[in-house]
């Protein structure tokens, strides 16, 4: 059997491990006698209160004895996810993301570099979709998949459905066991196991009468489906109007056919949130996108109840807009000296950013500009901030943003960057990116975070941050 352990890079000062004498540079192998494959492994043994771990220090084996609180963490950060592989999806998804990509290492004007390496990477990883949330098919678990799920319950899972319809499933998944989908959750189910699941919707395709059929279907598997949430089918320049097998070419909705998902959503929503027991929550929810195409209000935060499915574009910009809230009354009244600030957005949030500058331009010497970028890298049609490259930005504050000097500031999403908050999509490193920037660069994921910016801009002279 091959070793399998994770290397531990730091070790959080004071913690129980550091109490007990792990160390940087640490090999974990082992905890409690159980061999810790990856960061799953980990999180699921580390959870008792007294451990005995497996370490390889210097090239020799050694035990040291963790004690812990039950909910306490134990202190250990890895330089990498403890994973022997990323299981890799074998599915031909007619809309997969990685057909909207360029070939790899393709050039881009400006500075010489390529795509984000990671990009391509197309996993399917139940792992991941527990640790972070990742959508997964479901096409690819083995035996020793679903006996490891049996026993450590990792739940909830998230998963891309697309369709119930076991015939349409199998030409759009294109993957081993695609028409499988009911069974395979109902099989989560008599594990304990709940997931939250998502139909990316395509014109003339699984929206209308399949759309109908899947919400039903799926709400027949509650409480094993925790919910639903209808995502447009985001297309680029390089997949728009890609034909496959014997489905209608891929294409963007229209409105009026946005208007028609929405009445359908709308109906189901009505109907879930009226039955006991369901405290008012719809089960079924609609991506932001859908009420930014077709400039229909988006719904209150009660709504989303915990915003379960936040990170797939449900209920985001609510919760932004909820937050602004609140957290402008800690803004400056005034700036130290007159100040630029550019906020940089996409082309669909700008009349939600708008909406923030308005508040922000009440502090007295702070002149605000909302920069929207239109992607020019994926096509104009992609309108999402998380899918702009440094590039694009680049070029875009280089015609809007000339007059600004090393003491104004340019504010980007973070969603922009990789999870290590280092590179753009395009492989335009955060240092490449400030170089090349006509004022100092900040990043900013929450309202909370925005509005420390500026309360940076009040109290320094000159901010130069990235």
């Amino acid at each position: 059997m091959p070793k399998l352990y994770g290397w531990v890079r730091e070790v959080v000062p004071e913690s129980p491990a550091d109490l007990a004498g792990i160390q940087p540079g640490d090999l974990v192998q082992t905890i409690n006698g159980n061999p810790v494959r990856d960061l799953v492994d980990y999180q699921f043994y580390a959870s008792e209160e007294e451990l005995l771990l497996g370490i390889e220090r210097n090239g020799r084996a050694i035990e040291v004895l963790v004690g812990k609180e039950a909910d306490e963490e134990m202190g250990i950060r890895f330089g990498e996810e403890p994973a022997p592989f990323i299981r890799i999806c074998a599915n031909k998804c007619v809309f997969c993301f990685i057909k909207g990509l360029p070939e790899r290492h393709q050039p881009q004007r400006g500075l010489p570099l390529g795509m984000r390496e990671t990009l391509y990477i197309k996993d399917d990883d139940y792992r991941y979709s527990f640790l972070f949330g990742n959508f997964i098919t479901l096409t690819n678990l083995k035996a020793q998949d679903w006996k490891r799920l049996e026993e450590q319950r990792l739940s909830p899972l998230y998963v891309s459905v697309h369709t119930t319809n076991p015939d349409l499933r199998r030409k759009m998944v294109d993957g081993p066991r695609s028409g499988e989908i009911m069974e395979q959750i109902e099989r989560l189910g008599t594990l304990g196991i709940t997931c939250h699941t998502q139909l990316v919707l395509c014109p003339g395709i699984n929206d209308g009468d399949e759309l109908e059929r899947s919400i039903a279907e799926l709400a027949a598997l509650r409480p094993t489906v925790a919910s639903i949430s209808a995502v447009p089918v985001g297309l680029t320049k390089y997949n728009n109007m890609l034909k496959v097998g014997d489905l209608p070419p891929m294409r963007s909705f229209t409105r009026e056919e946005s208007l028609d998902v929405i009445a359908r959503v709308e109906r189901w929503q009505q109907q879930f949130a009226a039955e006991p027991g369901a405290h008012g929550l719809p089960f079924v929810y609609l991506s932001d996108e859908w009420y930014y195409t077709t400039k229909r209000p988006f719904p209150p935060a009660r709504h989303y109840g915990e915003y379960a499915q936040i990170e797939n574009g449900v209920g985001m910009t609510r919760k932004l807009l909820d937050d602004w809230r609140s957290a402008k009354r800690t803004l400056p009244e005034t700036v130290t000296q007159p100040r630029k600030l550019a906020i940089i957005t996409s082309v669909m949030a700008e009349p939600v950013m708008a909406k923030l500058a308005r508040d922000l331009r009440k502090v007295s010497g702070l002149e605000v500009r909302v920069v929207p970028v239109v992607n020019g890298f994926f096509g104009a049609e992609v309108t999402v901030a998380g899918l702009l490259c440094g590039q694009d930005v680049l070029d875009e504050i280089g015609r809007r943003c000339t007059d600004f000097s090393q003491g104004d500031l340019i504010v980007l999403p973070r969603v922009m960057l990789d999870n290590a908050g280092a590179r753009f999509l395009d492989d335009i490193t955060v240092e490449e990116f400030t170089q090349h920037a006509p004022a100092p660069v900040a990043f900013a994921k929450t309202a909370n975070e925005l509005v420390s910016v500026v309360q940076s801009l009040a109290a320094e002279p000159a901010l130069s941050v990235h």
